[in-house]
């Protein structure tokens, strides 16, 4: 029982660094070993929690990482909030899906996670038609600047990727829990595509169900009907015409990032500015990195070996 209780203080120790405290089914689902059932976790959690040398606690079903039982009452606010986050999510989801080649939105971040407050944007990955994907992240960009004056608070596109190409190639705590707890907004059959594709996440949560509608519903109804006006812009573009621009845009992406972050190593830009046929990455603030370092800095605080 020493190595479960090591796993569970793992899980809640990644969290911790969100301010999230976790609910038993969730603790299960984002355990990085399988060894023992369910059931015998609910248990163990309950009987553990009461003990005062215990590194975790519980209050009002969530546990957490002592002492911050704040983070409880915060967690309950932020679902609350995030309830009017889904909202506005599937209204700018509704704009999403009409642009030319998009043929998924998902919601990432914290709100896919009902972890969302005040200070927290609206951030979408977007799975774009093949060839198609520079077009699409153009147009939706220009549409940003002109109608949302370039805010990222309600129009955070981050990552975007073709359907040709949905396995996610970097593998590590912090990309498997954004797969993971991924959200769709339109297209959930293609969400359950991306998810099975990307199976490696069971490495590491053995116990996560691929495409569970558990962790997978989104706090909104998900429309899935194709737009009408999408089809009638993609029929004036047709096919070597548009994959010769899209060739263009994606080269005139990568020459402003390197003309703006000149500084920074070839290696570390293209990570945090991923630009390639299939992929379109946009990370300046190289959260991952961040988050994968605090992490491992707790690990280390609690005489845990390093999880990334």
């Amino acid at each position: 029982m020493e190595e479960l209780q090591k796993n569970i203080t793992k899980t809640l120790l990644y969290y911790d660094i969100f301010s999230h405290p976790l609910k038993t089914d969730e603790i299960f689902s984002f355990l990085p070993r399988n060894s023992i059932a369910k059931k015998d976790v609910e248990n163990f959690l309950r009987e553990t929690a009461e003990n005062e040398n215990a590194p975790f606690a519980e209050k009002d079903g969530y546990y957490y990482i002592k002492p911050a039982q704040e983070n409880v009452k915060r967690r309950i606010e932020k679902e609350n909030y995030s309830q009017k986050m889904w909202k506005q999510a599937a209204l700018v989801t509704h704009l999403i899906k009409r642009f030319p080649f998009v043929r998924a939105v998902f919601v990432t971040g914290s709100l896919s996670k009902n972890s969302s407050d005040h200070t927290s944007d609206l951030d979408f990955m977007l799975i774009t038609a093949k060839n198609r994907l520079w077009i699409s992240r153009s147009m939706l960009m220009l549409f940003k600047k002109i109608f949302f004056l370039n805010s990222y608070k309600f129009f955070c596109i981050n990552y975007y990727i073709t359907e040709d190409n949905l396995v996610i190639t970097e593998r590590n705590i912090f990309t498997a829990t954004e797969i993971a707890t991924i959200k769709a907004a339109y297209n959930t059959e293609l969400l359950n595509e991306f998810i099975k594709q990307n199976d490696w996440v069971k490495e590491y949560f053995p116990n996560y169900i691929l495409c569970d509608p558990m962790l997978h519903t989104s706090g909104c109804k998900v429309n899935n009907r194709k737009s009408k006006i999408q089809r009638l812009i993609e029929f004036f573009m047709p096919g070597k015409f548009a994959a010769a621009i899209d060739r263009k845009l994606m080269c005139m992406t990568r020459k402003h990032w390197k003309k703006k972050y000149p500084k920074l190593p070839d290696s570390e830009r293209n990570h945090m500015f991923k630009s390639t046929e299939t992929v379109s990455k946009t990370h300046p603030g190289n959260m991952q990195k961040k988050i994968l370092s605090m992490y491992s800095q707790k690990l280390q605080e609690f005489n845990l070996e390093s999880g990334n």
